[in-house]
């Protein structure tokens, strides 16, 4: 029962996501359909001028605001100098998401340029004992920001989470490409009027940006429900293919298996001893017990051990949430006072003694007070099966979770250590802000390349981790009219390709020794696929309307997460740094390497720290729900068979009981205690082996499934199906072999001697 409340609790929180704001059924996403010719990709990425062409034009939409990604800022008060996380939005934004505000007017939070409002922690880390409303803040180095206002600390189960928000506006000033209809980054939320059909609204701004757009745009605009959005969020051809609810599903059912599994324990064990209530249970019906007052009184039983062991429980739920929140990474609190959560004990606690207890009270009502007084109650042949078949299930489920978390294991391992198609050992990943963005990264440059054990430095505008920018307004000889392809767009610094480990296999990467590099890109094998060029190198192709060779074409390799196939993409020559840097190191003195560094960095860029991180870890973090998951799995797997096996040793201990006499026998008779062992085992090992024949085609079926979501997967190898099976066997053995063999050294004149 602790383990189904651990999670029930880890299902609820999971469920409550995003739905922390008041009339959170009003919150839509704006969200694109863009369609492409081989597929269309749905995205949160929007125009930054939709918010408000949408609040002036769409009676049904009362608020509209438009956000940015989180980005990190370093902010100055006196002495202190700290990075933060933030985003920069719309006034809306407030109306929208109801943020209870400490200090300060809504109307007025981000309103005005260089204002700032932050949460509660931020303000009490910078303004200490005080109200900050009025007060100034240095952000980003030299921008002096006005505080309008306090709000609450974003909730734990909360998506998008930011300490600060700034006005949208200052966010243009830099980014004006973000004005055209066309090109998409920022995020659009708004919250609908009373009564809005949904499905009418979507259909009334479905072609919203087409209209907008002077170009033939592809998008199709429509909104959802946005706290579906973390549970329903994926999306295949314009079509909902679930999300994290089937995570949600699948311990759902763990938690209703491992209940069940004890439940079958509990009706198995009552039933098997069921002779030593025969009697009394004769008794009570020749003196006129109802077989309806019998059931009432075994499952009242069954109902108050259910409910002392629901108390039982949540005190160990208590004392286990801390570990259990450090392997989900979640914040889950027991609250004693909340109705959810009240209800959720009592059905938990209804349903399992009710399961548990109903068989029980139905087998030994039944018992016929005759037969029982004269101590004829015989097993009947259906009670047999019953009690084999429960003890078959609970290895079946066990098996499956065993299954399961050995292929997540090994589905993990496997695109971690896979090739990306370039070596992210040993590379460093940092920001450019500050000082080096504004004119001394090329001596800063200079200086790193001087230090010992550093091999390269580059800088991107992509982190590599995902999808960071990317243009469908490439043309190129022979391409059909009504082909329109997206690929990833990344503009790279000289010496990126060399310091990334990207492997140039025709042509060459961008080069000073060149000078008219600019106007020329390098692409990927799948770029070369997608426009079916024969001789890459030296292709001219069309690139946003001017003309651009081709000088290079690299191996693919993985920039997202191994859930997608390799996409197209070139490599842009920028004239100014980016903000994502890149050092590459040799595998001597790292931490000296990157203590020259992170000098240099302090000695250009004094205000910043050097935040680092490498690439390898960064990369690994992509799995990170998926690595959370295979833990739980392998914990409740673990529990799974300990439950099983408590059952299977109570029964072992029954079952030597009742064979005591021909134990004694057999021996007496010359029988070893190898054969009496044996003899003892292979009923148990007979169920425990069907279970597995029963568990390998459901976890097959059901991991098969699981994979299909990764372009790279593993191939399910058989030996990953013996090897679960062993291991519950052999497990079994070791519970049933210690009272086998207790039985079978106890000494025979005991008990033939015994009534």
């Amino acid at each position: 029962m602790a383990c189904s409340i651990l999670i029930m609790l880890w299902v609820l929180d999971e469920l409550n996501y995003d739905r922390v704001y008041e009339e959170t059924d009003k919150i839509y996403q704006v969200m694109e359909h863009q369609h492409y010719s081989d597929n269309i990709g749905t995205t949160i990425s929007t125009p930054g001028i939709l918010a408000p062409a949408l609040k002036e034009e769409i009676p049904e939409i009362e608020y509209a605001a438009t956000y940015t990604w989180n980005v990190n800022f370093l902010f100055t008060k006196e002495e202190k100098s700290l990075k933060e996380s933030g985003i920069y939005a719309r006034p809306d934004f407030f109306h929208i998401f109801s943020l209870p505000l400490i200090s300060g007017n809504i109307d007025e939070l981000i309103n005005a340029p260089n204002s700032v409002a932050v949460s509660e922690e931020l303000a009490s880390k910078y303004f200490p004992n005080e109200n900050p409303v009025g007060k100034s803040i240095t952000i980003n180095g030299d921008d002096l920001h006005t505080v309008t206002g306090v709000f609450k600390n974003i909730p734990e189960n909360a998506s998008i989470r930011f300490d600060y928000v700034l006005p949208f506006e200052d966010w243009l000033k830099n980014n004006d490409w973000a004005t055209s209809w066309g090109n998409n980054g920022p995020r659009t939320v708004v919250k609908l009027s009373d009564n809005v059909n949904v499905a009418t609204l979507n259909a009334k701004i479905q072609s919203f940006i087409k209209e907008k757009d002077d170009d033939d745009s592809n998008v199709d605009l429509f909104v959802y429900p946005y706290a579906d959005r973390y549970l329903y969020g994926s999306f295949e051809n314009a079509q909902l293919v679930g999300g994290r609810i089937d995570y949600v599903r699948l311990f759902s059912l763990v938690a209703i298996f491992i209940l069940i599994i004890a439940c079958i324990n509990f009706m198995n064990l009552s039933t098997a001893k069921a002779g030593k209530k025969a009697k009394e249970i004769g008794v009570r019906k020749s003196i006129g017990a109802t077989k309806n007052s019998l059931i009432n009184q075994f499952i009242g039983e069954s109902m108050i051990i259910t409910f002392f062991s629901l108390i039982v429980s949540v005190l160990v739920v208590q004392f286990a949430l801390p570990l259990f929140n450090s392997i989900t990474a979640k914040s889950i609190t027991l609250d004693y006072l909340s109705p959810t959560f009240l209800l959720s004990l009592l059905v938990i606690g209804l349903v399992t003694g009710l399961a548990a207890g109903s068989y029980p009270a139905f087998y030994l009502s039944s018992f016929e007070p005759v037969e029982t007084l004269k101590g004829k109650l015989k097993s009947k042949w259906g009670e047999v099966f019953a009690r084999k078949g429960l003890v078959v299930f609970q290895f079946t489920m066990s098996v499956v979770l065993i299954i399961s978390s050995l292929i997540v294991y090994l589905q993990i391992q496997f695109v971690q250590g896979k090739n990306l198609g370039y070596e992210k050992e040993n590379l460093i990943s940092f920001n450019i802000e500050g000082d080096l963005r504004n004119g001394s990264w090329d001596i800063f440059q200079q200086k790193v390349k001087e230090v010992s054990g550093v091999i390269n430095i580059s800088n991107a505008t992509s982190s590599f981790l995902g999808r960071n920018s990317n243009t469908s307004g490439l043309s190129w000889p022979n391409k059909q009219p009504d082909v329109d392809i997206l690929f990833e767009n990344i503009g790279a610094d000289y010496g990126l390709i060399e310091t990334m480990g990207f492997e140039v296999v025709a042509g060459r990467s961008h080069s000073k020794e060149f000078g008219t590099d600019s106007a020329k890109i390098v692409i990927n094998e799948s770029a070369v696929k997608t426009m079916g060029l024969d001789e890459p190198v030296g292709s001219f192709i069309t690139l946003w309307d001017e003309e651009t060779e081709v000088i290079g074409v690299v191996k693919n390799f993985n920039f997202q997460s191994l859930h997608q196939e390799v996409e197209p993409l070139f490599f842009r020559l920028i004239g100014s740094p980016s903000i994502n840097g890149y050092i590459r190191i040799s595998n001597e003195n790292i931490q000296q390497t990157i203590a020259e560094v992170g000098r240099l960095y302090k000695e250009f860029n004094p205000r910043y720290p050097f935040d680092y991180d490498f690439m390898d870890q960064e990369y690994a973090a992509l799995y990170r729900s998926e690595q959370r998951i295979g833990d739980l799995s392998k914990y409740f797997s673990i529990i799974a068979i300990i439950i099983s096996c408590l059952g299977l040793f109570g029964l072992s201990a029954f079952t030597a009981e009742q064979r005591a006499k021909e134990i004694g026998v057999r021996k007496v008779l010359g029988a070893t205690v190898q054969n009496l062992v044996l003899l003892l085992t292979k009923d148990f090992t007979r169920l425990v082996i069907i279970g597995i024949l029963i568990a390998i085609p459901i976890s097959w079926w059901a991991m098969d499934h699981w994979l299909s979501d990764f372009a790279y997967r593993i191939t399910l190898k058989w030996w990953v199906f013996v090897l679960a099976g062993i291991a519950a066997i052999l497990v079994s053995w070791l519970t049933v072999s210690w009272q086998s063999i207790k039985a079978a050294l106890a000494n025979p004149v005991k008990s033939l001697k015994s009534e």
